[in-house]
C-alpha cells in the first residue's frame, strides 16, 4: 500500500496508480487529509472498492482526451489545435456517453444531425477524427457510417493579371508575401518562418514553418513534409525586396488577414493566399517545366501529389487552349465556310 507524505502545507498526501497511457507516462489519483491516517485511510479505501478502468470505461470526451494528448508528441501543434477544435465543437450529445454504450446508430444519427448544417467536407473531417478514436479505445465497435457526398469544389486559381494588381495595391506588410508564394510556391507557414539569413544570392531556403498551436501561440518546427525542406530559385528583383523587409516573425493569421483584406478591397475575384502556390505550379508546367523539378523546388513529396493540383489548376488554362485549338482550323478552313445562303447541290 502506498504511504503518504508530508505536504509543505503540513497535510498528507497519498498518490494511488491508475494507469500508464500510451506515452507510458504513468498516472496517479491524489488523496489529501489533515493527517497521515486519514489520507492513507482514503487511498486504501478508493483501492479496494474501485472497478479496473478498461477504455470501455471511458466517456467520448475522456477517450478524445487521451487520444489526443497521445499524439501531441509526434503531431504538428496546428493539427493538435485542430484536433481540440473538432472535440469540442461536434458530436457533442455523444461525448457524455461511455464508449461501451455508443453504437453505429449513435454515430450515424450524430452524423446525420451535423449534416444538416454543416458543408460535407466538415462532417467528413469530424467523423474521421471520431472514427480514430474509437479505433483505438473501443476497437470491437464495427460502424459503417453513410457520409454525406462530396462536393466538387470550385476553384478560382488567379491570373497574373489579378497577381499585378494585388501587388500594385499591396502595402509593405504583405507585397513580399505575395511575391515569395506566387513567384516561388512558399507556403503561408514557411513565409512566416523565414528569416532574412534564409536567403541567398540565387533563391532562398525553406527549412521550417511557424503554425499556431491550441493556446494561440506561434511555434517554429519544421516543414510541412520532408520534401518541403528544399532551395527555391528566385528572380533577384524578389530577393532584393525580401531582403529588405521589415515584417519578418509575421503570424500567418496576421498574413492571411492582410492579404484578404487587400483581395476585398481590389479588382479581382476572391480567392485565398494557397492559390498563389497553385498559380505558381500551374504556370510552370503550362510553360514546359518538368514536372519533376517544378515538384521538388516547389516541396510537394512526389509528381503524383502535384497532378492532384492540376487536375484543377490547369482548367483555368482550358479555355485559353481551347480557343486556340479552334483558332488553328478556323484559320486553316477559312476560305472552305459554307455561305449561309448557298443551296447544297443533291448528288447524282
Amino acid at each position: 500500500m502506498a504511504k503518504a507524505k508530508k505536504l509543505k502545507s503540513g497535510n498528507w498526501r497519498v498518490l494511488v496508480y491508475e494507469y500508464t497511457d500510451e506515452q507510458n507516462k504513468r498516472h496517479y489519483k491524489s488523496f489529501t487529509a489533515p493527517t497521515k491516517k486519514e489520507a492513507e485511510y482514503m487511498a486504501a479505501d478508493y483501492a479496494l472498492n474501485r472497478k479496473e478502468e478498461t477504455y470501455e470505461d471511458l466517456t467520448l470526451k475522456e477517450a478524445y482526451e487521451r487520444y489526443i494528448a497521445s499524439k501531441s508528441a509526434v503531431l504538428s501543434p496546428s493539427t493538435i489545435a485542430g484536433y481540440k477544435k473538432l472535440s469540442k465543437n461536434y458530436f457533442q450529445k455523444l461525448m457524455p456517453m461511455k464508449l461501451s454504450k455508443i453504437t453505429a446508430k449513435h454515430i450515424q444519427i450524430a452524423v446525420n444531425e451535423m449534416s444538416a448544417d454543416h458543408s460535407p467536407k466538415s462532417v467528413r473531417n469530424a467523423h474521421g477524427l471520431l472514427h480514430s478514436v474509437i479505433r483505438t479505445y473501443r476497437p470491437g465497435l464495427e460502424f459503417n457510417t453513410t457520409l454525406p457526398q462530396k462536393i466538387k469544389p470550385q476553384y478560382t486559381i488567379p491570373t497574373t493579371d489579378d497577381i499585378t494588381i494585388l501587388l500594385n495595391n499591396a502595402n509593405d506588410k504583405i507585397r513580399v508575401p505575395i511575391l515569395l508564394a506566387s513567384q516561388g510556391g512558399l507556403r503561408r507557414s514557411e513565409i512566416c518562418a523565414l528569416t532574412v539569413d534564409d536567403f541567398t544570392d540565387l533563391g532562398v531556403n525553406v527549412n521550417k514553418a511557424a503554425v499556431m498551436d491550441s493556446d494561440k501561440n506561434l511555434v517554429i518546427k519544421t516543414t510541412k513534409t520532408v520534401a518541403g525542406t528544399r532551395f527555391v530559385p528566385l528572380p533577384q528583383s524578389v530577393i532584393a525586396e525580401a531582403k529588405s523587409w521589415q515584417y519578418f516573425g509575421m503570424s500567418p493569421t496576421v498574413l492571411q488577414g492582410q492579404f484578404n483584406r487587400l483581395v476585398d478591397k481590389s479588382d479581382v475575384p476572391h480567392f485565398s493566399f494557397h492559390k498563389l502556390r497553385h498559380y505558381f505550379a500551374s504556370e510552370l508546367h503550362a510553360n514546359g517545366v518538368p514536372d519533376k523539378y517544378i515538384a521538388e523546388i516547389g516541396g510537394w513529396e512526389t509528381v503524383e501529389v502535384l497532378h492532384n493540383i492540376y487536375q484543377h489548376t490547369l482548367k483555368d488554362k482550358q479555355k485559353s487552349m481551347t480557343d486556340k485549338v479552334i483558332n488553328v482550323f478556323n484559320t486553316n478552313f477559312k476560305n472552305a465556310t459554307r455561305n449561309a445562303t448557298q443551296k447544297i447541290k443533291t448528288p447524282i
